[in-house]
């Protein structure tokens, strides 16, 4: 019998096994059915359903109102999430919040035209004596005859008289400047003047400091707290500073009537030179 039993042992567990798992089923498919009766009988023995009346849920339709009026997400202005603000430590080791600086701070407070001129201010029997002065240059006196050549004390020549119409005893000298050969006309109560270039004044006013910048001209730095800027291009109307670490160029327009900026625009392109073609106009 132990011999058997040695032999098949391992048959005799799972034949054992089996017969368990098969109870089991049998088990289950009673089960399911016993429960399937309960059920069915709870659902035709229930009390009938009665409506919900004055049911309280304003707290939620105010919940789902709130999500669809959600404020609009604002990347740019005072926060300070994707705009970190500036401190700098001031000598007395105050700290000050930098909130304007740089290129943004600075503004145009004047522009003035500066003209070469040639005038005619005496008259001799012989010549004439005149004057002529470039921008930024001390005026240049001297006496010219018709059909001088130029030379360094007397740069610009006159080449020929005309009568001014309707007046026959004031003379219009006709002035040759070499530097160009255009020839054009002087009167003694007329000059000619020509745009030579631009002279600005600035201001920067950022959050730590303030400067004034005086007398300005094309080619210029100016200092802005820890940038340079370079002034490319002057116009009547506008100033064109670019920044010489990063070559970003901003355009500073100017009103003649407040004295002040209206408007920035970055990266624009200036619009003439400074220096200007001739003006003949008295």
């Amino acid at each position: 019998m132990m011999q058997f039993l040695k032999r098949h042992f391992e048959k005799i567990i799972l034949s054992a096994v089996l017969a368990g798992l098969g109870a089991a089923a049998l088990w289950l498919s009673v089960a399911v059915k016993d429960a399937q009766v309960t059920i069915k009988s709870a659902i035709s023995n229930a009390p009938p359903a009665k409506a919900w009346t004055n049911l309280d849920i304003a707290a939620y339709t105010n919940a789902i109102e709130r999500l669809t009026q959600a404020p609009a997400l604002t990347l740019t202005g005072e926060h300070n999430l994707f705009n970190s603000v500036l401190w700098k430590m001031q000598r007395d080791g105050t700290l000050v919040k930098v909130t304007k600086s740089g290129v943004d701070a600075l503004s145009v407070t004047d522009i003035r035209p500066l003209y070469f001129t040639i005038s005619n201010v005496d008259r001799a029997s012989d010549g004439f004596v005149m004057v002529s002065q470039h921008a930024k240059q001390p005026p240049v006196r001297y006496f010219a005859t018709i059909g001088e050549k130029p030379s360094a004390k007397k740069p610009y020549p006159i080449v020929g008289t005309n009568s001014a119409p309707g007046n026959p005893s004031m003379l219009i000298l006709q002035v040759q400047i070499p530097e160009t050969g255009e020839t054009v006309s002087v009167s003694s109560n007329a000059p000619y003047r020509s745009l030579e270039l631009y002279e600005v004044n600035l201001k920067y006013s950022a959050s730590d400091v303030t400067n004034v910048f005086i007398n300005k001209y094309l080619n210029d730095t100016l200092q802005l707290s820890e940038d340079s800027f370079k002034i490319i291009a002057i116009t009547s109307n506008a100033v064109t500073v670019q920044d010489t670490r990063t070559l970003q160029k901003t355009e500073k327009p100017w009103s003649a009537d407040t004295g002040v900026v209206t408007a920035q625009a970055t990266n624009t392109v200036p619009r003439t030179e400074s220096r200007a073609g001739a003006d003949s106009t008295p």
